[in-house]
C-alpha cells in the first residue's frame, strides 16, 4: 500500500467532502501566501488584479488615441506578470524547504 503525505492526503479530503470556491480561495492563500497577493482568482488561471487592471487601462487608452498612456500601460502588464511568475515560484521554493524541515 502507498504512504500518502499529509498534502496528498488533504487533497483527497477536499476531493471527497467538496470544496466551495470560497475554501478553496482560503486554503490557496494559507498554502501559497505570497502568489495570492497580486491574484484575484486563485486556483489555476493565475490571473492578476494588476495584469487586468492594466490591460483594461491600455484598451481605454488605445480607443482614447492616447497611445504613451497605452504603451505604459502594457508595460506595467508584463511587469505584473512577471511578478506574478516570480511570486509563483518564489513560493513554491520557500514551501518546498519548509516540508523538508
Amino acid at each position: 500500500m502507498k504512504d500518502y503525505t499529509a498534502d496528498e492526503i488533504e487533497q483527497m479530503r477536499y476531493k471527497l467532502n467538496g470544496e466551495s470556491p470560497m475554501d478553496r480561495i482560503k486554503r490557496k492563500c494559507r498554502e501559497e501566501p505570497f502568489v495570492p497577493a497580486g491574484m484575484p482568482h486563485i486556483y489555476r488561471a493565475k490571473s492578476v488584479a494588476l495584469t487586468c487592471f492594466a490591460l483594461v487601462a491600455a484598451t481605454v487608452g488605445i480607443k482614447t488615441g492616447n497611445r504613451a498612456y497605452a504603451n505604459n500601460m502594457f508595460r506595467l502588464r508584463v511587469a505584473a506578470q512577471g511578478f506574478t511568475v516570480m511570486a509563483m515560484v518564489g513560493g513554491s521554493l520557500y514551501y518546498q524547504q519548509a516540508q523538508k524541515k
